[in-house]
């Protein structure tokens, strides 16, 4: 179900089925992303990022990175990058990532990756 809500707000994001509307495509991704959807939070980051909230960009890039999202971690470092993060910021960006990282780690994981890079985690 709460896949479903991320869907919803990427149909109103694109305006596929229904019509063009940001601000319903935002409020479906905040559903989704209470309920740890993680490709919502990072979509709510990036729309925050682009109507200039910044602040409120960077906080949800760091959830979505704790939730293992390496594209929240390449927005923090592009933010950090145009000097509109921190390297504090950036630095624990990383440190959250590679959290993540040591916690799905496993020797399936690893076989896996090594069979195919396509199953890379890393």
């Amino acid at each position: 179900m709460y896949g479903a809500y991320y869907n919803i707000g990427n149909a109103y994001r694109y305006g596929r089925g229904v019509e063009f509307d940001i601000e319903k495509a935002m409020h479906y991704w905040e559903l989704a992303a209470m309920r740890g959807v993680v490709l919502a939070r990072n979509n709510l980051g990036a729309t925050e990022q682009i109507i200039g909230n910044v602040d409120r960009a960077l906080k949800h890039f760091m959830i979505a990175i704790k939730g293992g999202n390496k594209m929240s971690l390449d927005a923090v470092k592009h933010l950090y990058k145009t000097e509109h993060a921190t390297k504090e910021d950036y630095t624990k960006a990383l440190g959250k990532y590679q959290a993540y990282l040591d916690e799905v780690k496993s020797n399936q994981r690893d076989k896996a990756a090594a069979f195919r890079a396509r199953y890379k985690y890393y």
